[in-house]
């Protein structure tokens, strides 16, 4: 109980860093990038037809509608598409790509976004 004890039972400091006081010191606002999601379109399933999340397909430019197309299959229709989206068809000969997103079955509607 001499010395080897008290040395053994004192509290021993240890130098560190505040992690969290650093943390909060580092600027944020102008770092963050923010994500870039694009927009989606209703369309309309046609009668048979079934598709999935991630699918891709073809949409065509077919006067005010926009058909969506697995193939040479029509798969979807979007019935009133905006002058957006009908402009961008029209700059790109009427066709373009397309992504499905989500699939809505009991409503026979799908969100497609279109690349």
């Amino acid at each position: 109980m001499g010395i080897d004890f008290i040395k053994r039972t004192a509290r021993t400091f240890h130098k560190g860093l505040d992690w969290r006081r650093i943390e909060a010191a580092i600027p944020r606002l102008f770092t963050q990038q923010p994500a870039s999601i694009p927009r989606t379109y209703a369309a309309q399933l046609c009668a048979g037809q079934k598709i999935n999340s991630g699918e891709k397909l073809g949409v065509r430019l077919d006067g005010q509608h926009v058909l969506a197309m697995r193939g040479l299959d029509l798969v979807a229709t979007i019935n009133s598409p905006s002058a957006e989206l009908l402009k961008a068809l029209s700059d790109g000969h009427g066709e373009a790509s397309a992504v499905v997103h989500q699939v809505h079955d009991m409503a026979r509607m799908a969100e497609i976004s279109v690349c």
